[in-house]
């Protein structure tokens, strides 16, 4: 049975959120972000508080370490998203989950950074080979866990950063450099672990991965309707503030429904994935949630840069920042389009 008392997410959940919310704005997003713009490294020791923190074990099985809720994973995600978080807690969540779901997790893989990747390619008595992938967090990562897709199936692989055979080929990464996705091949590089599935199930395997990129994407686009609203609050024209005319507050209104219906389809399919369903139903509802929350990104965090005015065009206004991490979040896991589309392949199956 679902839970639906936790759309409203708990009381525990929320004093989560509330300490994940202070942790992770002391690390400083968005001046991160500006730095790696600028070219600048990022700093390190961000890695180290978040797993002495155990955030990297939330919403992780006890048998191997872990600890809360796949709500709580929800909730923290989101936190980091509104946040701006520089720091490769996404692309780390996003491997281990894929792991668990398929099988091939070891608690030693949560202890260091991990890359995360979705690419064409084969896997042939575990040597992965695939001539170009976009590696999430690929840059500094002790492991990278790849989803490879071949002609007749599947495979969830994790392979060394230092295994013969991973090659870099492009470094740079220009909308969102503090989240980099550098372009790795793979020649026959060894997997540590790896599992062959078919591709009717490639989809199950993704789903709790997809509920953790909508959460990371329903932080940014409440971030972003949170720092329009302080703007328009404080912003005066005509001897009042901007946020008292009519045609401002229908564009907040309309970004508010944008991000309470992405939340409310996130925390839906994270909780039918607790619930455990025999049917397809929980991976159609992680695909709506990825697609409905990368929407709701895109399209509030463009609604705060045209709230800015003139203001939204200049490199210190934080605007930018949002609609960078926005746009480069949105298609990780596949374009919105793609996302409803097997969203509704599904929904057709079921209802046969």
């Amino acid at each position: 049975m679902v839970d639906w008392s936790l759309l409203a997410p708990d009381e525990d959940a929320r004093a989560l959120a509330e300490t994940a919310c202070a942790q992770f704005r002391s690390l400083n997003g968005p001046a991160d972000m500006r730095a790696a713009i600028d070219g600048a490294a990022l700093a390190p020791d961000g890695w180290a508080t978040l797993s002495k923190g155990g955030y990297l074990d939330i919403g992780v099985p006890e048998a191997v370490g872990g600890l809360g809720r796949t709500i709580d994973l929800v909730v923290m995600l989101e936190e980091a998203g509104r946040s701006l978080l520089a720091v490769p807690l996404l692309p780390a969540v996003l491997a281990s989950q894929t792991q668990i779901a398929a099988g091939v997790h070891r608690e030693d893989y949560r202890r260091s950074p991990a890359g995360f990747s979705t690419a064409e390619g084969v896997v042939e008595d575990g040597r992965c080979f695939v001539e170009r992938a976009h590696v999430l967090g690929g840059l500094d990562a002790a492991t990278f866990t790849l989803v490879v897709q071949g002609p007749d199936r599947a495979w969830i692989s994790v392979v060394d950063r230092d295994a013969d055979g991973v090659e870099v080929l492009e470094r740079a990464t220009v909308i969102d450099p503090s989240r980099p996705v550098p372009a790795l091949r793979f020649q026959g590089a060894a997997a540590v672990e790896s599992r062959a599935i078919a591709l009717d199930d490639l989809e199950r395997i993704m789903a709790s991965a997809r509920v953790c990129l909508a959460a990371d994407l329903v932080g940014t686009a409440a971030g972003a309707l949170d720092a329009a609203i302080e703007h328009v609050l404080q912003r005066q024209q005509f001897g009042q503030a901007i946020g008292a005319f009519q045609a401002v507050k229908h564009q907040l209104a309309d970004a508010y429904v944008s991000v309470e219906k992405a939340r409310s389809l996130t925390l839906g399919a994270a909780l039918r994935l607790v619930a455990g369903a025999l049917d397809d139903v929980p991976t159609r509802d992680c695909l709506l949630a990825n697609a409905v929350a990368a929407e709701a990104a895109v399209q509030v965090a463009a609604r705060f840069t045209q709230l800015m005015g003139a203001m939204g065009v200049t490199f210190e206004a934080d605007c930018h920042l949002f609609l960078r991490r926005a746009h480069q979040s949105a298609g990780l896991l596949g374009t919105p389009d793609d996302l409803f589309m097997a969203a509704a392949r599904i929904e057709r199956r079921e209802a046969r």
